[in-house]
């Protein structure tokens, strides 16, 4: 009995290491998006991996792990207006779903703006905190604003596209499979390499946005 050749099983090898580097960024991302004040810095982690997948696969953990870590004491203000705005999200839900028809349309007219806004400022400080390395939250927040304002199509539809993956996050099977990994993933493809110059060492470490 012979054993398939060395080329063919590295082959088959390899149609498994971008599944296994997404599962294992996953859960990585999912521990500190658990600590709450970790949820961004996860998620920005995850970005700033699954971007990378093919360069160091077997690392996805490690490296979204420890970089989560690294940018949890920055990013925690962001986390924070992120869960706030969570659920501010679902007390709107309620209180429209109580309103008569006429208030109703009124009132959603009021408060979709604003809420969408935010989620493409948080989505676009994620993009951007993905790539910052040493940077404060001030110049992140700054530069994510930037990002908004170079890219309006993308900002407008970056919340969509939250919206449209949210099966991903919300049904326990599929986050616990791809939920923390897949999104920031898409999303950052959507938002575009902003961090293209980033990757190369720079003398400074404050990031910039391309157009």
């Amino acid at each position: 009995m012979t054993s398939a050749p060395a080329g063919e099983a590295r082959g088959l090898l390899r149609f498994f290491v971008v599944p296994g580097a997404l599962i294992a960024t996953n859960w990585a991302a999912l521990l500190g998006a658990l600590t709450v004040i970790g949820l961004v810095p996860a998620l920005a982690a995850a970005t700033h991996t699954t971007g990378r997948l093919r360069e160091h696969p077997d690392a996805a953990f490690r490296s979204t792990l420890s970089r989560a870590l690294g940018t949890l004491r920055r990013d925690a203000p962001t986390s924070v207006l992120a869960v706030l705005v969570i659920l501010a999200t679902g007390f709107d839900a309620l209180f429209v779903a109580s309103l008569p028809s006429p208030s109703r349309v009124f009132v959603v007219g009021v408060l979709i703006p604003p809420a969408w806004a935010t989620i493409a400022w948080i989505s676009a400080y994620v993009q951007v905190a993905s790539e910052a390395g040493s940077a404060s939250w001030f110049e992140v927040a700054r530069e994510a604003m930037g990002l908004c304002v170079s890219r309006p199509l993308r900002a407008a539809l970056a919340p969509a596209a939250i919206i449209a993956l949210s099966p991903l996050w919300l049904l326990a099977p599929l986050t616990i499979a791809c939920g923390f990994s897949v999104p920031p993933m898409v999303v950052g493809a959507l938002w575009g390499a902003w961090g293209a110059e980033s990757r190369e060492p720079r003398s400074s470490a404050r990031p910039r946005v391309r157009g």
